[in-house]
């Protein structure tokens, strides 16, 4: 971790206890060891891990907090490298993650991470979203999902599987946060939905915000 993530984290007022550096400095060494046979993330990223991906996901840290109380499940919907659900897990030790993953092999991955971690209110499910037991049953308290496929795909499923009053939060650049996207409109309404805020962030070195949209089933 340098400087700069440093002084972004102190901004949003996370505050990451000895264990919880250990933890993610482990996550992203592991990542690192792992990466050039699973393709976890992009090679030109491996230099700027903390910036581009770890910060990137406690950027909700704050808003997880404000938003859900401590003991609450919440569901990484593809989690692939563990962005965000198992970067988060380490910063709010008070909630539970499930991260749901298709692949087998990003599965093995994020176990054999969450182990390294010590990482002990994490669990992984090898299952596509909405797919069978747990997963579509409505008991998250959030669901997380950070550039998993389309919005408008899975939006409905992911306030489906949301227990009440609970809240899906979906990262977001400033170009898609602008435009005008009447599918994820029209998927919103269908789904009984409303857009309830987004959280805006910035990360080192870059001149625009990002977002965190967040939605809830309508009343």
């Amino acid at each position: 971790m340098n400087d700069a993530v440093s002084a972004a984290l102190s901004a949003w007022g996370v505050l990451l206890p000895p264990a919880s550096r250990l933890a993610l400095e482990t996550f992203a060494e592991g990542l690192k060891e792992k990466n050039s046979v699973l393709n976890l993330v992009s090679r030109a990223d491996e230099t700027q891990l903390w910036e581009r991906h770890i910060l990137d996901a406690l950027a909700a840290a704050p808003l997880l907090r404000r938003l859900l109380p401590p003991g609450s499940v919440i569901a990484d919907a593809g989690s692939g490298a563990g962005f965000p659900g198992l970067a988060l897990s380490a910063a709010l030790p008070e909630y539970r993650f499930e991260l749901l993953d298709s692949s087998g092999k990003r599965c093995a991955f994020l176990n054999w991470s969450a182990a390294r971690m010590k990482s002990a209110n994490v669990s992984v499910l090898h299952r596509r979203l909405g797919e069978g037991g747990g997963a579509s049953v409505p008991r998250y308290g959030a669901v997380l999902e950070r550039a998993m496929g389309q919005l408008e795909n899975i939006l409905p499923q992911c306030l489906n599987i949301l227990s009440e009053g609970g809240s899906f939060l979906a990262w977001q650049s400033s170009s898609q946060l602008a435009a005008s996207r009447p599918a994820v409109d029209a998927a919103l309404a269908r789904a009984g939905g409303e857009l309830a805020e987004v959280f805006s962030y910035r990360l080192p070195g870059e001149e625009a915000d990002r977002g965190i949209a967040v939605f809830r089933k309508g009343r």
